[in-house]
């Protein structure tokens, strides 16, 4: 059947209209996918820097209990030796004060015999005074008559002789007694002069110990306030674990969320005709080691140790369905892949990349193309790809498909 010119126009203007509705409801559709996923992404990097705020007080508090720790166990070490110095000087101001006392005994028995022979002296110092007080009686009443009375020269000379050596006798004793005297005396004030030797030494100790003990209370003093800071530290501990437990919680499920809008997107992805050939290629031209198996402490990929930079490539034909950023996956892209025959649907996860991805959503990929570049970032520890792959929104070993 032949169309005249005016339905063959109208017709084709139908088309028209028809494709620019179509491109303006499929405009407004990625506009508004991208609109979910801005606010999506903007909730879970919310949830991301309370959950990095809160684990940076965590850090911290951590930081300042150690810190606390280590200087209590400074002062405990400091406080140790003080004491054991302590202990040494109060041995030696007791044998100080021993040897003080001993000197103040030894002092006591020089006065003792001081005293004795101050006694001995003057006693005889009165004799010698009587003495003499009765030669100068003869001098002066008799002693000249006494004299006259000698018979013979030899009477007269024994006489005198006689009164002088009673005299020179009596001072001679009396200076030996004050020299020994003296010598007491000096050898007492030897003894009171060690003895206050003795005592400043004492004196001088003690002002050490006073100056310890002083230096020790001030430790114990620390000590306490290193107690208390860990106690602080302790309770804010508990409080923190609370809150990041919570903030855990919050970025779990605005992860779950974003998640979720990415399993959409493969969805989306998913009625295009796209055959799965299940021929896939290598993910990267070369490794070191795989570093973390599928499955291993609920790990969803597996991870390739590469060099930083290394080239990522797609693994077959398909759609990138997501190219951005994930607070544990870093830069990533994942690509959908099409179905098999049996009406399988395939998809693959490349995260960790180092920057960017050089691709974008929506974009057409083949299998070997450069996607992305080896990388550490979001939760990782050192550069490698981590791979995942669904079958039917299903994760499975990737290395179970995969060529590696």
């Amino acid at each position: 059947m032949k169309l005249s010119p005016i339905v063959k126009k109208a017709v084709s203007l139908a088309l028209a209209v028809a494709m620019v509705v179509t491109l303006t409801v499929s405009t407004n559709t990625v506009t508004l996918a991208d609109d979910k996923q801005s606010e999506l992404q903007a909730q879970k990097d919310q949830a991301q820097e309370q959950l990095e705020a809160i684990q940076a007080q965590i850090k911290q508090n951590q930081e300042n209990k150690e810190n606390a720790e280590q200087l209590k166990e400074q002062y405990q070490q400091q406080t140790e030796l003080i004491t054991t110095q302590i202990g040494i000087l109060q041995r030696s101001i007791a044998q100080y004060e021993e040897d003080i006392n001993n000197k103040q005994l030894e002092i006591e028995q020089k006065q003792a015999e001081v005293d004795v022979k101050q006694a001995e002296y003057n006693e005889r110092w009165e004799g010698f005074k009587d003495r003499l007080a009765a030669m100068q009686m003869l001098n002066d009443g008799g002693s000249i008559a006494l004299l006259s009375s000698a018979n013979n020269l030899y009477q007269l000379l024994t006489f005198a002789e006689a009164l002088e050596q009673i005299s020179s006798k009596d001072e001679e004793i009396c200076q030996q007694i004050e020299a020994e005297r003296q010598e007491l005396e000096n050898q007492r004030t030897e003894l009171e002069n060690a003895k206050a030797e003795l005592e400043a030494q004492q004196a001088q100790l003690q002002s050490q110990n006073n100056e310890l003990d002083g230096k020790k209370s001030e430790l114990q003093t620390s000590i306490q306030q290193q107690d208390a800071t860990i106690s602080d530290a302790e309770a804010a501990a508990e409080v923190l674990a609370a809150e990041e437990e919570q903030a855990r919680k919050n970025l779990d499920e605005a992860a779950a969320q974003l998640d979720a809008y990415l399993n959409a997107q493969v969805n989306k992805y998913s009625q295009a005709a796209l055959t799965c050939s299940l021929n896939f290629g290598p993910a990267l031209p070369s490794y070191k080691y795989i570093s973390c198996v599928f499955g291993t402490g609920g790990h969803r990929g597996t991870d390739f140790a590469a060099a930083g930079g290394t080239e990522i490539y797609a693994v077959a034909d398909g759609v990138v369905t997501d190219a951005t950023y994930h607070y544990s996956w870093g830069n990533y892209v994942q690509i959908y892949h099409g179905k098999d025959d049996q009406g399988n649907t395939y998809s693959t996860l490349y995260a960790h990349m180092v920057s960017t991805p050089i691709v974008s959503a929506g974009q057409s990929v083949t299998k070997g193309q450069v996607i992305g570049y080896v990388g550490s970032t979001g939760y990782s520890t050192g550069n490698h790809l981590h791979l995942e792959m669904k079958i039917n929104g299903v994760l499975v070993n990737a290395a179970n498909w995969i060529p590696h």
